[in-house]
């Protein structure tokens, strides 16, 4: 017959919780810098004082940030435009046309040109759920 163990013996390693606990900060930290990275900082969104905040970001949103001189950039990196339309196929094809929603952030003081040429490379992957962001009143 097996023996019941005496309440007192029984302990807890804390060395490996300790691990774990790490591990959770480390995760949530690079988790946190990969969010703030999606947003260029030096894009300068215009006001859109009748728009609707946008409550719930789907997971497989690509962000377009187009700065004032008409750089574009993607998760950080600055891409040439031919780069934006293979990064937006690789997704459109491992996820599917309709399920890849596109955000364009452009500058305040853009020209219309820059965000043209973004449209239409997003034309050519066939892609078609594009938001614009904007900065809503609060």
């Amino acid at each position: 017959m097996a023996r019941k163990a005496e309440l007192g013996d029984v302990q807890t390693p804390i060395s490996s919780l300790i691990d774990v606990v790490f591990l959770l900060i480390i995760f949530f930290v690079v988790t946190a810098a990969q969010d703030k990275e999606i947003q260029d900082e030096k894009v300068i969104l215009a006001d859109a004082p009748h728009g609707k905040p946008l409550v719930k970001k789907d997971p497989l949103s690509v962000i377009i940030n187009v700065r004032q001189d008409g750089v574009v950039t993607i998760a950080g990196r600055i891409v040439s435009i031919g780069d934006m339309t293979s990064i937006l196929s690789v997704q459109a094809n491992k996820y599917g046309y309709e399920n890849v929603p596109i955000i364009i952030r452009g500058d305040r003081m853009v020209q219309h040109g820059y965000i043209k040429r973004v449209l239409e490379a997003i034309k050519d992957t066939r892609l078609y759920r594009v938001k614009f962001n904007a900065e809503v009143d609060k």
